[in-house]
């Protein structure tokens, strides 16, 4: 009786895990933000038919003759999903997956700036980060301000997120960042002026 029970619990739970990552795409609606985040970590590129699938795909690396090198490696599942940023209408989600590449590690982060249009939030824009080699990484940060008067997302003061790509390692490893905001639905990368 009671693992009879207990399979129909874990059954119920991943038709809804995959009732979630089934209705991850470019045009999906979603009821909140939350609901997005929990959408995008169920989602499994490698095996779900969406759009969004080859945002978290590289191609294999390794040596020209070998027969591997260029197909793509799709991620079999996220590693995190995090809203990093949200108001009424606006709101920054960073998701990471780590394809499993056979030549070198592998990892990727795409950022998604939603925008919220009646009830539903949808994906407005997205940019993707890889890095590839033993110490590969790819993460994102929100900047924190503390001028006077400065309140996070106001008029003329949207946020800003710093992403990062850490790649290579065994003696040549570096890193590359890259700041981002928003203006009218599109992400945009700030220049150094």
């Amino acid at each position: 009786m009671k693992t009879t029970i207990a399979t129909a619990i874990l059954l119920l739970v991943l038709s809804a895990a995959s009732s979630l990552a089934a209705d991850f795409g470019r045009q999906s609606a979603f009821e909140s933000v939350e609901a997005f985040v929990a959408a995008a970590a169920a989602f499994q590129p490698a095996t779900t038919k969406s759009d969004l699938s080859a945002l978290f795909t590289v191609p294999e690396l390794g040596q020209p003759e070998d027969p591997k090198t260029g197909t793509p490696i799709a991620a079999t599942s996220i590693q995190s999903s995090v809203a990093l940023w949200s108001n009424d209408t606006d709101a920054l989600v960073f998701v990471t997956a780590a394809p499993p590449t056979d030549a070198t590690h592998s990892a990727v982060g795409v950022l998604f700036l939603l925008g919220r249009s009646h009830k539903s939030w949808r994906i407005s824009d997205r940019q993707r980060f890889a890095a590839t080699g033993k110490e590969a990484e790819v993460s994102a940060e929100l900047a924190a301000y503390a001028g006077a008067g400065y309140r996070l997302g106001t008029e003329g003061h949207a946020p800003v997120v710093t992403v990062k790509e850490s790649h290579g390692g065994r003696g040549y490893a570096y890193q590359a960042s890259v700041s981002n905001t928003f203006n009218a639905s599109r992400l945009q990368r700030l220049e150094l002026k």
